[in-house]
């Protein structure tokens, strides 16, 4: 059997280079710019309607402050391995309380318009958020698994991985994301 000629070779490479060269730059956009994430709970309703995918701004918590009310997509403190999306409620050196349906921030009601007349049942804290973490509530904080259970509460800074922008699936439910 005769070896494939040189113009053969040269033919597949210069098709199988632009691919993969376009392959490693969509991978590489999708981690460290924009990308997409599946959610699978309910935890975030009514802001991520479940089931749906997010559409994730990776640069935004590159070079941005991290802020109050803000969803964001990070690794779970009790096993990194696992991704999830909330909403920052806690700030490093803040003091959360909740009490009466209300969410207290350092001492005052906390205004949660993204919730639509949800409450939040239950007596929790306080919780005194150390330096370089997050405390995370889900919209949905009935059935949301956040930091008020999690054996390790608070969410370090170098596990949050993007901000959530938008929903993109179902087509019917896309919007923005109320931060």
């Amino acid at each position: 059997m005769n070896p494939p000629s040189r113009s053969v070779v040269r033919t597949v490479w210069s098709w199988v280079w632009p691919v993969a060269i376009g392959v490693l730059v969509a991978k590489a956009i999708s981690t460290w710019v924009v990308g997409f994430a599946y959610v699978p709970s309910a935890s975030m309703v009514p802001a991520i309607e479940n089931p749906g995918r997010i559409l994730l701004d990776h640069v935004a918590t590159d070079v941005m402050p991290i802020y109050e009310g803000e969803v964001v997509v990070f690794h779970w403190p009790d096993d990194p391995s696992q991704i999830f999306v909330k909403r920052v409620i806690g700030l490093p050196g803040d003091t959360i309380f909740i009490q009466n349906g209300h969410v207290y921030r350092n001492g005052k009601v906390l205004k949660e318009p993204y919730l639509y007349g949800l409450v939040t049942e239950g007596t929790y804290g306080p919780y005194h958020v150390p330096a370089n973490h997050y405390f995370m509530l889900g919209d949905n904080r009935n059935i949301s698994d956040d930091s008020r259970m999690w054996v390790h509460k608070y969410v370090p800074r170098s596990y949050i991985i993007a901000r959530a922008d938008f929903q993109v699936t179902p087509l019917s439910k896309f919007h923005h994301i109320t931060q």
